[in-house]
């Protein structure tokens, strides 16, 4: 008896951030031929969020953690430009503190919704597939996930939570 395999899984790069102020989550997936993730992918997304600051006028907050990605030469150059910092403040995670990081979870979300132990016939599925499951996040928040943030609301204060739903 043959049981078919797939051969090599397939990997997407997917890139994320999330809105404190809105609860809203952006994604970036690279449109590159191969699947892993990169220092120059995520500056592709930190261009669109630099972008994002300057056009509204507002400082972006961006809390990182201490992966290679956020921690090569050429991010730490762009990190550490003057010019960039009058637009965005990095905050910095402890190593090894995937708790603490918020964009964790709606991976988390993601991979529950199909995403992970599933069998796609190319990559080109794969990355649509994956492109639908993070854009449902914004449109069905209450299915998908529900984001509560650390926000005044009435003199009351609102734990920050991020839960998937059941």
């Amino acid at each position: 008896m043959q049981v078919p395999s797939p051969g090599q899984n397939q990997k997407v790069a997917a890139f994320g951030a999330i809105n404190y102020a809105t609860g809203k989550h952006l994604a970036h997936v690279p449109d590159g031929a191969k699947g892993g993730k990169n220092a120059a992918q995520f500056l592709v997304m930190f261009g669109n969020l630099l972008a994002r600051a300057r056009r509204t006028g507002k400082r972006i907050i961006l809390v990182l953690d201490n992966g290679p990605i956020h921690t090569a030469k050429k991010v730490l150059a762009v990190l550490n430009d003057l010019e960039v910092g009058k637009h965005i403040h990095v905050l910095w995670l402890p190593k090894y503190a995937p708790d603490l990081n918020e964009q964790e979870r709606v991976w988390r979300v993601a991979k529950e919704q199909g995403i992970a132990d599933v069998l796609f016939s190319d990559r080109d599925s794969l990355k649509t597939h994956v492109k639908q499951v993070l854009a449902s996040i914004n449109v069905k928040p209450g299915p998908t996930l529900v984001v509560v943030l650390g926000r005044r609301h009435r003199q009351k204060r609102i734990p920050k939570k991020l839960v998937p739903s059941t």
